[in-house]
């Protein structure tokens, strides 16, 4: 929260809606919620918040723990239609996941990353950063788990005659990819690269936390203060790759006059185009927005005598104990609970005909 622009008050209760809402929440319905003006700053106190839902000192796996990979389709303008076959990573990313199984029947904690390949380097690491030591790891017939270093193993080979299926055998770490494939369809309609590995860590907050979303938000702002400030440049990283990559399209969105003045100063200084339209725009005047005054106040104009007085209403002053005994209120008996009630005194009811 160092140096925002956005109230206190704003940055509390979109930590509130994110801890507790149990499908997640999108930049542009949050945005709507706390009725920020600008997209970007949404999507920012947003991914802020995400970075605060991994703890670094969080424990291990232990136990039973079912481990598999699987793939999210993302296929790039550059990968073939058809996409990669078997354990290629062309036009899908690769996710590895691990669940804890409690009492033999129920799933407790889950890790999910997302892995570059599915080799037996990068599955061994994640055994070793994800599960302790003495964990029994139950997973297919993959070579790439076997012989975990200090832990145990058990392989089912799903390519056996009349085997069952993997989601029968593993059926909670299917399940969770299942809700997480789901998930991101729903709330996000689907993920970007980029980011996968936040959009990761999110789902397993909110699955570690399906039972206590009363502690939810006290966990979410106690990492926050953990983990320390985060900044625009380390969340996105440095984007001139990623415009050079999409020269024309990026180009293409600015405007013809500065994108012309702009290839003349990158000529005559000899440097980047982008460098250059950078340049061009702090030097630029900016525009200057003034406040409108609106064509019809929102308050009435005060009344003759009130310029001085700030206050617009003045309650009228309390009855006191004698009016009420005389029957301030005509439509109660005198004496009634009702009246004299605002001193703690109550006066035994007369007959219901009784009447001043």
């Amino acid at each position: 929260m160092h140096g925002t622009h956005l109230p206190l008050r704003k940055w509390f209760l979109a930590a509130y809606l994110v801890a507790t809402h149990s499908n997640g929440m999108s930049a542009l319905q949050l945005q709507a919620k706390l009725g920020i003006a600008s997209y970007k700053s949404a999507w920012l106190l947003l991914h802020k918040l995400r970075r605060a839902m991994v703890d670094p000192d969080r424990r291990r796996l232990s136990g039973v723990v079912e481990m598999d990979e699987t793939n999210v389709p993302y296929r790039k303008k550059t990968d073939p239609l058809t996409g990669g076959q078997g354990r290629s990573p062309i036009g899908k990313m690769v996710l590895v996941g691990a669940v804890e199984i409690v009492d033999k029947f129920y799933a407790g904690r889950m890790r999910l990353e997302r892995v570059q390949v599915a080799d037996r380097e990068t599955l061994q690491r994640f055994i070793a950063q994800n599960t302790a030591p003495g964990t029994q790891i139950i997973t297919d017939g993959y070579s790439a788990y076997e012989r975990p270093p200090e832990r145990k193993h058990k392989a089912h080979n799903l390519s056996a005659t009349n085997a069952l299926p993997a989601h029968i055998l593993l059926k909670w770490v299917h399940r969770i990819f299942s809700n997480f494939k789901r998930w991101a369809m729903g709330t996000y309609h689907g993920l970007r690269e980029k980011h996968v590995d936040i959009y990761c860590n999110e789902f397993v907050f909110r699955w570690n936390r399906r039972r206590s979303f009363q502690t939810s938000i006290d966990t979410l702002l106690g990492l926050g203060q953990k983990i320390g400030p985060v900044t625009w440049r380390g969340i996105v990283g440095d984007t001139l790759k990623w415009k050079h990559q999409h020269r024309d399209q990026v180009l293409g969105m600015v405007d013809p006059e500065r994108l012309k003045r702009a290839k003349k100063y990158a000529f005559e200084n000899g440097m980047d185009i982008f460098d250059a339209l950078d340049d061009i725009r702090s030097e630029e005047e900016r525009h200057k927005y003034f406040r409108r005054k609106p064509l019809r106040p929102a308050l009435p104009p005060r009344r003759p005598g009130e310029e001085r007085n700030t206050r617009r209403y003045i309650h009228p002053p309390s009855p006191v104990q004698a009016e009420c005994t005389k029957g301030f209120l005509r439509h109660v008996p005198i004496g009634s609970p009702i009246t004299c009630a605002r001193r703690g005194r109550q006066v035994k009811a007369e007959p219901a005909g009784f009447t001043t």
